[in-house]
């Protein structure tokens, strides 16, 4: 299908194509990919030790649109020893990956994780037989880490008594008798509970945490942002048509809701529209405009009328938005906040 659509769009679109496929590619590297890689250095240490009991839980959390997702994933994908491959007889991994369902039980995590790990036999009706399929899973794979991220939909479970159903086997893998299993969780800061409630002393609660915080009004982030528009935009062959000022580095970073994620959506939606605009050609490039960033901004903002739009309005400040569960910009009021789940 590829091929096929290569050779009927116009010679612009799939120069265009290119280009973005490039922009897709950049990661910009964060302090909180440092964090994150030192912590995986430190779990593989510990599985290379051998002898260990128990597994503990790395837990990765920050708001909405903070880039938690994409620093994880990338520090994965850049860590040698978890790379899969093939063995003498099925294909080997350290890691089993997956994201947790809206509303999970045990039955449709353990489904989804084991459709992750590549099983493709029909599935009990027992769901804590298909919990056990998935250790035996993990074993032949030599799979010793489970990373889950959006886990805040664990404390989603519709009842608290499938709540404690589930996290109990979550907890249970780390003491898995001869395979204990090493988590990583990523989600919103609810997620830190999961932690905090195991009373029962199943996680060790001095487990390491990283906590992606939001950016600030300071040199450090305001460089940061900068960067990482030169950066981008170059990736794009465009050309920087205004001068970055502290005015337009902040009505960016408070569009973004002071999320260096969300901020590096903005960014790239602006760059789509400058390679999109009418005076953009393959042989001149284009201009990056701010005009560029209030339709980037609009786009993420579901359509914002321009009196709502941090790029065109004089008090800016006054714009209050949330990332909600599909990444959008959208009014607090309209996020869908997590009920409280005590134990």
């Amino acid at each position: 299908m590829l091929a096929h659509i290569r050779a009927t769009v116009s010679p612009d679109t799939e120069y265009r194509s290119r280009l973005l496929n490039e922009l897709k590619s950049i990661h910009i590297v964060t302090p909180d990919d440092v964090k994150i890689t030192a912590e995986l250095d430190l779990m593989v240490a510990n599985i290379l030790a051998g002898n260990a009991v128990e597994g503990y839980a790395l837990t990765i959390t920050g708001k909405r649109g903070a880039g938690k997702t994409a620093s994880l994933d990338r520090s994965i994908d850049a860590h040698p020893s978890f790379a899969p491959f093939e063995g003498k007889y099925n294909r080997l991994s350290l890691s089993l990956r997956a994201t947790t369902p809206p509303s999970t039980t045990l039955k449709t995590l353990g489904k989804e994780l084991l459709q992750r790990s590549g099983y493709d036999i029909a599935l009990s009706n027992d769901e804590d037989e298909n919990w056990r399929t998935l250790v035996r899973r993990m074993k032949i794979m030599q799979t010793k880490v489970l990373v889950l991220d959006e886990f805040q939909h664990v404390l989603d479970a519709p009842t608290s008594k499938k709540y404690m159903h589930l996290s109990n086997s979550i907890k249970n893998l780390t003491q898995t008798a001869g395979w204990p299993i090493w988590l990583i969780i990523c989600g919103v800061p609810d997620i830190k509970d999961f932690i905090s409630r195991d009373t029962n002393g199943q996680l060790d609660r001095r487990a390491p945490l990283v906590e992606f915080e939001g950016m600030k009004d300071v040199k450090e982030d305001w460089e940061r942002v900068e960067d990482t528009i030169y950066e981008l935009a170059e990736s794009c062959k465009l050309e920087l048509g205004f001068a970055l000022t502290r005015d337009f580095l902040l009505r960016l970073m408070h569009g973004g809701i002071w999320r260096f994620g969300t901020t590096v959506h903005i960014i790239k939606n602006a760059l789509e529209k400058s390679l999109w605009d009418k005076s953009w050609s393959r042989d001149r490039g284009g201009l990056l405009t701010v005009e560029h960033f209030a339709q980037g901004y609009k786009r993420l903002a579901r359509n914002c009328p321009d009196e709502t739009n941090v790029f065109t309005v004089k008090e800016w400040h006054l714009i209050q938005r949330e990332v909600d569960d599909r990444g959008r910009l959208v009014d607090p009021a309209s996020v869908k906040r997590r009920r409280s789940r005590s134990e």
